[in-house]
């Protein structure tokens, strides 16, 4: 009969066939390992010349960020924090710079000239879109007080025009705020030069 070995062959298949799973079965972990260069490199098991490691799933989230046992951190350099620039520097500039007040008045008209410009074509564009979304806003509600449905392509443009509006409006309040800025700017500029000016002379007559 060979029904006795075909059995034998069959049971050790399914012998066999885990230990087949388990070697072929990918890992589930990886590891992010930086080396002493500040180079980043993955794989599947840890490097001993890793200073910072990170080990993630396969997804890439990270399951712990405690470097692995044996490997050395790298020494923290100390950070060096920048100089300020100097007050009597920054007022030597600002004398040399301007020679009376209205000087500096000019230099922030300058400056403010580019922003608000801006800011007009932006106040502009804003009406326009305002306007179409208002006429779009009142198609649909024209055809929904007759019970009809709203087009695909009306409630996809009405959408649009919302997203395009709060986008202008994002713009000129960052618009503005730079040109505010600006303006603090000069007006600390002046503040600081009247008090390093120092009061203008007396005149005759206020002497007498």
């Amino acid at each position: 009969m060979k029904k006795a070995p075909i059995l034998v062959g069959i049971l050790v298949a399914l012998v066999a066939l885990p230990a087949l799973s388990q070697q072929k079965q990918p890992s589930t972990r990886m590891y992010k390992c930086v080396d002493g260069a500040g180079k980043v490199f993955y794989s599947d098991s840890p490097r001993t010349d890793c200073n910072n490691g990170t080990q993630m799933n396969r997804q890439g989230v990270v399951v712990t960020s405690k470097p692995e046992k044996g490997a050395k951190s790298a020494p923290t350099q100390p950070v060096k924090k920048s100089e300020p620039a100097t007050g009597d520097r920054r007022d030597r500039a600002l004398m040399a710079t301007y020679m009376a007040e209205s000087e500096i008045d000019a230099a922030r008209d300058r400056s403010l000239e580019m922003p608000q410009q801006l800011i007009k074509a932006l106040e502009v564009k804003i009406d326009k879109t305002a306007t179409e979304l208002f006429e779009l806003k009142k198609h649909a509600d024209a055809l929904a007080s007759k019970q009809k449905p709203l087009p695909p392509d009306l409630i996809e443009d009405v959408q649009m025009k919302q997203k395009q509006q709060a986008a202008l409006e994002s713009e000129l309040a960052k618009k503005k705020a730079e040109a505010d800025a600006i303006t603090a700017r000069y007006e600390a500029d002046k503040v600081r030069y009247r008090e390093l000016k120092g009061p203008p002379p007396a005149t005759a007559s206020a002497k007498n």
